[in-house]
């Protein structure tokens, strides 16, 4: 069975191309209950789907990963999203491990790949999902089908936000499916598709509650993993740092008080710059958005009902995320 990135297992039979590029995201983590996509549409048809399959699908607006911009998602051998099909690609891995249709054994699809987008133009949010998937190491080493995995893909227009979102699991052999040690989650900075060589490759290690991030070339002989799967409401979230506000949040020049709130929230901006902001539902809808000048900004969350949001204030390119719970 093949799967995204290959060659990390034969590592020390090849070079590392030498570039030294630096990590562009800003990884936080988040729990969030996690919700099967419902009406949307379909990718694979009532087709069963492989582990060497790729689906290209259509966002419906424009995207940047990495310093590519994109307009449709490839979906690179089902466990991993790239900006093309061809060539040298910007990529994120979503759980390095080879993954298929539930249904292959008889053709008919029992892991539905499909997609929605959600929100008014400007603020849409991309989702895809692959539901209910299998692991073809189990196929091949077991001959059955029995554990699965569900995940979503979300993508923030406006923010360059992605997410990966993890629901609920059954891995009864982790250890045969992530000969690494676990999964493999995180960026990977000029994938070659053809040979599937890269520059570097940036992955979450450790617990999937509070993992590190770490980095790796084709020449390192190890390769940073999680140390299990993880659990339901599990969210990786990554937001561009090049320019502007992941910086400032990192230097603290933003104040967000208080995260547990009634009617108001106050932003301190201590930069010079004007910022927008989106305060979104857990589901990823859109409650209210605006600007925040320099110095104390007050944003009224009185409509929205008692429960758990995300603030994200944006500048440019760069997004900062903060968990609120309304009262």
């Amino acid at each position: 069975m093949k799967q995204f990135i290959t060659v990390l297992t034969m590592a020390a039979m090849l070079a590392a191309t030498g570039a030294k590029a630096r990590m562009p995201y800003k990884v936080t983590v988040q729990n969030q209950a996690y919700t099967p996509l419902i009406g949307a549409t379909l990718v694979n048809g009532t087709t069963a789907w492989t582990d060497s399959t790729s689906y290209v699908v259509p966002l419906g607006f424009n995207f940047k990963i990495g310093t590519k911009t994109i307009n449709k998602l490839n979906l690179l051998e089902m466990s991993g999203i790239a900006t093309d099909t061809t060539g040298t690609v910007a990529a994120f891995n979503i759980i390095g491990t080879a993954i298929v249709d539930r249904g292959i054994v008889g053709g008919t699809s029992k892991s539905p790949i499909r997609y929605a987008v959600s929100g008014a133009a400007g603020s849409r949010i991309f989702k895809l999902e692959l539901f209910n998937a299998g692991f073809g190491d189990e196929l091949d080493a077991h001959s059955t089908l029995n554990d699965s995995v569900n995940m979503q893909v979300w993508l923030y227009e406006g923010t360059d936000v992605v997410e990966m979102r993890y629901g609920s699991s059954k891995i009864s052999y982790l250890s045969e499916y992530f000969g690494l040690g676990g999964p493999l989650v995180g960026y990977t900075n000029n994938l070659k598709v053809e040979d599937q060589s890269f520059d570097k490759i940036y992955l979450l290690k450790g617990s999937p509650a509070s993992p590190t991030l770490d980095s790796a070339t084709l020449s390192s002989g190890s390769f940073p993993s999680l140390n299990a799967f993880p659990v339901s409401g599990t969210v990786y979230r990554f937001a561009l740092k090049s320019t502007g506000i992941a910086t400032f949040a990192e230097a603290e020049n933003i104040k967000v008080f208080p995260t547990v709130c009634t009617d108001k929230v106050n932003v301190t901006n201590k930069g010079t710059k004007e910022m927008a902001y989106q305060l979104l539902s857990i589901s990823g809808n859109v409650l209210a958005k605006g600007t925040v000048a320099a110095g104390t900004n007050t944003i009224d969350v009185s409509m929205a009902p008692a429960g758990m949001y995300v603030l994200t204030l944006i500048d440019g390119d760069a997004a900062a995320s903060y968990k609120l719970i309304k009262q």
